[in-house]
């Protein structure tokens, strides 16, 4: 049975007798089921036998006809010796008063009925929430509203924001986020394509919701009471292209979004992805010292790649499981700037010069070779998508407070006279 709504204006509005359910309304988000429920319930009133009347009542006044669903509605249901008196309302419970002794199985079929149409309402108000972009509108459309949402039944852990979800990199990335059980919040933001990847992305039945924001007007929502932002916004590189020619746009994209980190989640750890990372991390944190929200130890450099690449590389020669090798890489991520220490390599390994020369060489050309490799369909976006969840979930780890969490980084450094510089360093609250 649908919920019940106020007779139609007309000869109706003045009649509380109503011999057989007309119902001309139905909730809205629920019309299809409602319909659905409706022919099921009306079917067995036919057989029952049941007779309705109905009456109304709102601000004191009987038989009153209103719109607002916070207007409560009283039905007798006579069957025999049984009077069953039922209130509801829009997302409310349903409550019963037998007047005499019932006749059991019809009073439990139709509570059953007026039950579960109010469960499926708030099913399908639920799904809304999560799927539909936050608007005013939205909020004030849903019976349950998107607070109401993650306080039933949502997963425990963090929230996360992806700027550049809709790119090379940010879509795998998205993806296995979603994966990733300790996020409970997956914000997806970019300037196009975001409705379709957070609807794919949102489809996977794990724990983390799934929302999406489209375009500058909505980066503050994407970011407010983020946990972590992680940032692969900005153009791939191209074959022929170095990083630094890159960063005539892609710093001007951080600089924008560096902006709303500082005044929507000022306290976020900031994972930044976008090339060339020597020059953005710099220009990010010029952006939070603008605006007094600067703490080096909250802007890490994703530098993971070159780590991920140097552990496959020399498992290679060492022809062990990548797993079980720990290669720590210094320096930078472009180019000669990318260090990786081979004499601190663990299990501890002795290599001769031609594959210490040909090791190196290849950990710091990863980049160009993809690129060439792809033949200008793209850069290094599934395997740093994999490094960037591999270092984004370190910092959760960090977060949550588990010990012993330590990875590489680019960050605001004293090692050498560098400013930043990449370097081995703990993860953790604090």
């Amino acid at each position: 049975m649908a919920v019940l709504q106020s007779p139609s204006q007309g000869n109706k509005a003045n009649n509380p007798e109503v011999e057989s359910p007309q119902h001309n309304k139905l909730e809205e988000g629920s019309k299809k089921l409602g319909m659905h429920i409706e022919d099921i319930f009306t079917d067995y009133i036919n057989r029952t036998k049941i007779k309705l009347k109905r009456t109304l009542s709102g601000a004191g006044h009987e038989n009153q006809h209103a719109s607002s669903g916070k207007d409560k509605f009283t039905d007798y249901i006579d069957c025999g010796k049984v009077k069953l008196r039922t209130t509801s309302s829009v997302g409310g419970s349903v409550s019963c008063d037998a007047k005499t002794t019932p006749d059991l199985p019809v009073l439990q079929n139709t509570l059953i009925a007026m039950e579960s149409i109010r469960e499926a309402s708030q099913r399908i108000a639920r799904i809304s929430a999560h799927l539909q972009p936050p608007n005013s509108q939205t909020e004030e459309s849903c019976v349950l509203k998107r607070a109401d949402c993650r306080a039933k039944g949502g997963a425990p852990g963090f929230k996360v924001a992806i700027l550049g979800a809709a790119g090379g990199i940010g879509q795998p990335l998205a993806m296995l986020m979603k994966m990733n059980p300790l996020v409970s919040v997956l914000h997806l933001y970019d300037v196009v394509n975001t409705p379709g990847v957070t609807a794919d992305i949102g489809h996977m039945d794990t724990g983390a919701v799934v929302r999406g924001f489209l375009g500058q007007p909505q980066l503050e929502n994407a970011l407010t009471g983020m946990d972590l932002v992680i940032i692969p916004a900005g153009v791939p590189r191209k074959p022929g292209m170095t990083r630094d020619d890159l960063f005539n746009i892609n710093a001007g994209i951080v600089r924008t979004l560096c902006e709303g980190i500082a005044k929507c989640c000022p306290n976020a750890i900031v994972n930044l992805i976008s090339n060339p990372v020597n020059s953005t991390v710099p220009i990010a944190a010029e952006v939070f010292k603008k605006a007094g929200t600067y703490d080096p130890k909250r802007l890490l450099g994703v530098t993971m790649l070159d780590v991920v690449r140097a552990n496959t590389f020399v498992a290679e020669v060492l022809g062990l499981h990548p797993k079980e090798v720990d290669v720590p890489v210094v320096g930078g991520h472009a180019g000669v700037t990318i260090l990786p220490l081979l004499s601190q390599v663990k299990p501890p390994s002795s290599f001769t010069p031609e594959e210490t020369e040909n090791l190196t060489k290849r950990i710091q050309d990863g980049g160009t070779e993809v690129v060439q490799a792809k033949a200008g369909a793209g850069s290094a976006t599934l395997s740093m998508a994999y490094a960037a969840v591999k270092f984004a979930d370190a910092c959760l780890r960090g977060l949550r407070g588990d010990a012993g969490v330590v990875e590489c980084a680019f960050v605001a450094s004293e090692v050498t006279e560098l400013p930043f510089f990449a370097t081995k360093g703990g993860v953790g609250k604090g």
